[in-house]
């Protein structure tokens, strides 16, 4: 049975993310690092984050702003291919309206809010772009500390009628705020983890998972990919471009689920199994259901 695993694995793994682009490997950039932002049009990363909160000193705040948008006026076209992302202030500090007026100069595929822990915080922001007759983009939420988790639910059911369509792992603060020592492979943060994913897979929004802060143990990365893909999380963030290959690899099929695939296709578009529900491929009973899987992996990799 070792086949229909790889396949309920791939479809957990994959099945919330509707968006055109794969989302599997995420990459910070502080948007006052010109340097940073050019390097990673030429990355093999499916999205970029520019941040302008926590990677900014309140006193660049300004700075980042009018770098970014002067760099994406410039810059915009090297990123054919990526999802670009802005990640704003929160709503209660002085520098959300500002982040929120740069928006209409960007025009970014999504904005990532940070620290969600209401419904609100998408609303506010969706009201403010929409009074100020900006751009709109869709919206990526933080989830990053245990009033976020609990009141997940709302906030994803809520937000997905303002355009939310990607939840956000932040494992750094989620650590800070719960006190909680994240053991080995970060096992005690799963069935936190586990939670986030129930949500997401009920109202139908992608899972990214949070940085790892090491970037030279790439052994690590991979054990977090592994219980990330596990979980059904889409793919991760990174915050260096040495990270890439491996969380590329982690959240891409490999030869032998291709392969699969093409063979369940091709079992069913012979004329004795064209009506069957059921089938018996290489010793496997093969349902449908994992006709549909493949056929939508096949179109979605190759």
């Amino acid at each position: 049975m070792k086949h229909i695993y790889l396949a309920y694995i791939l479809e957990a793994s994959l099945q919330g993310k509707k968006m055109s682009k794969k989302l599997r490997t995420v990459l910070y950039v502080p948007a006052t690092n010109e340097k940073a932002m050019r390097k990673a049009a030429g990355l093999t990363v499916d999205a970029v984050i520019f941040d302008l909160e926590d990677s900014v000193f309140p006193e660049q705040k300004a700075l980042a702003r009018s770098s970014l948008a002067t760099f994406l006026a410039k810059e915009r076209a090297s990123f054919a291919g990526k999802y670009l992302v802005i990640r704003i202030n929160a709503s209660d500090t002085e520098y959300w309206k500002d982040d929120i007026a740069v928006i209409a100069d960007i025009l970014p595929d999504a904005v990532l809010l940070p620290k969600v822990t209401s419904p609100q915080h998408i609303q506010e922001t969706y009201a403010r772009l929409t009074a100020s007759g900006s751009h709109i983009p869709k919206f990526w939420a933080m989830i990053e500390n245990p009033l976020g988790i609990l009141r997940l639910d709302s906030i994803v059911e809520t937000g997905k009628s303002f355009g939310l369509e990607c939840l956000v792992l932040g494992t750094n603060d989620l650590v800070k705020d719960s006190d909680m020592e994240p053991g080995k492979n970060r096992c005690n943060l799963v069935p936190w983890f586990s939670h986030v994913m129930l949500v997401a897979k009920a109202f139908d929004v992608a899972v990214i998972d949070g940085v790892l802060n090491d970037i030279k143990s790439l052994d690590a990365l991979q054990a977090e990919c592994d219980v990330a893909r596990a979980l059904g999380m889409n793919g991760k963030s990174i915050i260096h471009p040495a990270q890439v290959d491996t969380v590329n690899k982690a959240f891409s099929p490999n030869e032998e689920q291709i392969a699969w695939w093409r063979k369940i296709v091709a079992a069913y578009a012979r004329p004795e199994n064209q009506n069957a529900g059921v089938i018996n491929l290489d010793g496997t009973m093969v349902e449908r259901l994992h006709l549909e899987i493949a056929e939508r992996k096949l179109r979605e990799y190759l």
